[in-house]
């Protein structure tokens, strides 16, 4: 890879690192972005009956760092700047480890701190993922995104589906469960470690490009890409923070339902490998887009209105929501021109579509305590799913961030 190349990515080149080591940084960071979260949703039930925490209220532990993740998001790129993208990914992984040992000791206020550190972090890693790809595998882009994907999609299910047995088998029940996923982030910052030492200074600006930025808070485009993001971590969280729970109201033990999250993320991983296989083979991702985003709306219909079949409305829900993760993913970076904008619609995306998806979670909880059932949640989310039909064919079709769509012809 030409220091050219790596340039362009975000920050100035490595001279000792390999390819290997740079695969691996980047699956470690993969590893940590949702394996912290997906394993809250089957402990909810010990975390209430141990804190006396309301549905609200626990939501919120999920929607916490989805809060973090719109906020602190936009924050990311100019971190990222001034610190070198290497510096930027240790001290994030970092933190993170810190924040879930805070959220794993005893107290309720600790608890959220904990998980709103946790949600900064990984904020920060969400916005560098697109920027590091970029910058270490410039000439495939498509199947790396495919890869952290895939094994971000997998070490989330795993989390999911150990999270009960954890808790009831090692002493310190649900909180040294959740303290597991150090396992993920420990390696992950010293790694970033060994890389930060080695980064020279930071670059003025990301890509070492001296390009006029481009603006994408007034790209259509950019939108499309963000809102299609922001749908899907909607409907994602939901059903991350309580679908266990859902499917526990249904008879379910609380290990079965467990995984049953896991079983949803095996098929969204499966998706993801297909999407990223197809997505780079196709001129455009119109039709990837309207597909994956169908494939939730069925799923989540499957789930409200025939529940003896729930184990493929689950496996389907799970393909769909596999398939719009990869491809909003794939968008920041086959959407954008340069690297800067990759960055900065990176940003956009994750602050703009995390705050859409931060409201879904509580929303649920408290649809759920009003109505006392979750055929309004699910309802809600079939009808975003609805809604992301649209915007994934928009945002899959063959532009860059400044380009228009030629006029049809007569």
């Amino acid at each position: 890879m030409s220091t050219s190349a790596r340039t362009a990515g975000g920050g100035a080149p490595s001279a000792a690192l390999s390819p290997a080591l740079a695969l691996l940084g980047i699956l470690l960071v993969a590893a940590t972005l949702r394996s912290p979260l997906t394993g809250v949703g089957p402990l909810l039930g010990d975390i209430r009956a141990d804190t006396g925490l309301d549905g609200g209220t626990a939501g919120l532990l999920n929607t916490l760092p989805l809060l973090a993740f719109g906020i602190f998001s936009l924050l990311a790129p100019t971190l990222g700047r001034r610190l070198g993208l290497d510096r930027t990914l240790f001290l994030a992984m970092a933190l993170l480890s810190l924040g879930i040992v805070l959220r794993s000791m005893p107290g309720v206020p600790l608890l959220f701190i904990g998980t709103l550190i946790a949600g900064i972090t990984i904020a920060v890693g969400n916005v560098m993922m697109p920027v590091l790809v970029k910058r270490e595998f410039p000439t495939r882009v498509g199947p790396m995104t495919g890869a952290y994907s895939v094994f971000m999609t997998m070490t989330a299910g795993l989390a999911a589906g150990v999270a009960v047995p954890v808790a009831n088998l090692l002493p310190g029940g649900w909180r040294t469960s959740l303290a597991c996923v150090l396992v993920f982030t420990v390696p992950a910052a010293l790694v970033w470690l060994h890389r930060s030492r080695r980064a020279p200074p930071a670059s003025a600006a990301p890509g070492g490009q001296s390009a006029a930025r481009t603006n994408v808070w007034r790209s259509p485009l950019a939108w499309q890409v963000t809102l299609f993001n922001g749908i899907q971590a909607f409907n994602f969280y939901i059903l991350m923070s309580w679908l266990p729970s859902m499917l526990h109201d249904q008879g379910m033990t609380a290990v079965q339902a467990g995984w049953m999250v896991s079983m949803m993320q095996v098929a969204a991983l499966l998706s993801n490998i297909m999407v990223s296989t197809i997505s780079t083979r196709v001129r455009d991702q119109k039709l990837l887009g309207l597909a994956v985003s169908l494939l939730c709306l069925a799923g989540f219909a499957g789930i409200a209105f025939y529940p003896p079949w729930i184990m493929l409305w689950i496996c389907v829900a799970g393909a769909g929501l596999g398939g719009s993760l990869l491809l909003s993913l794939a968008c920041v970076s086959l959407r954008s021109a340069t690297a800067q904008q990759a960055i900065s619609l990176s940003g956009m995306a994750q602050s703009v579509g995390y705050l859409i998806g931060a409201a879904g979670p509580v929303v649920c909880g408290l649809l759920r305590d009003w109505s006392g059932s979750w055929l309004p949640a699910l309802v809600l989310i079939m009808a975003m799913a609805a809604v992301q039909c649209w915007f994934g064919y928009r945002a899959g079709r063959p532009l860059t961030i400044g380009e228009h769509a030629p006029a049809p012809q007569r």
